[in-house]
């Protein structure tokens, strides 16, 4: 199946916040997506979609602040985990970090979400440290870091 990795649109948002409550179980919500994506030069928004249909497969939000960056919003929707989905997004965004000579990245994870959690390390990211109670629903979250340059 051909995929298009591209920069979020207005247009998406709606979508967007819908899958993120599915997902994740909430959302920033439609006007702060919108304000970021107009005006928020350190914010960056990718969707993922079918070429020929253009279904909506996933998306990402990152943060970026001169050489560092975080992975804020990152998921797969259902229908198509399991299908190497994750990894394509997880080589496009490294990628995207290379070129912008991002030299670390962190993000958090749920430490019951073993699919991200192993997707992570086998790009090379580490948990550094446990937030307990960090969702709303007292899960904890694990923070992982990389470093993809040299200072």
């Amino acid at each position: 199946m051909d995929i298009e990795i591209r920069n979020m649109r207005i247009s998406d948002i709606s979508k967007i916040a819908k899958y993120d409550l599915i997902m994740l179980g909430e959302t920033l919500g439609e006007e702060t997506i919108k304000r970021h994506i107009k005006n928020n030069n350190l914010m960056r928004y990718f969707v993922m979609e079918t070429k020929k249909d253009k279904a909506f497969i996933g998306q990402v939000s990152l943060w970026i602040d001169e050489d560092k960056a975080q992975i804020n919003n990152f998921y797969i929707i259902k229908d198509f985990q399991g299908k190497k989905f994750g990894k394509k997004f997880m080589n496009y965004i490294m990628s995207y970090f290379k070129s912008i000579r991002i030299k670390e990245v962190t993000l958090e994870v749920r430490n019951s979400n073993k699919v991200a959690i192993n997707l992570y390390e086998s790009y090379g990211f580490k948990v550094i440290t446990t937030r307990n109670n960090y969702y709303p629903n007292g899960e904890n979250a694990l923070l992982m870091y990389l470093m993809i340059g040299s200072e």
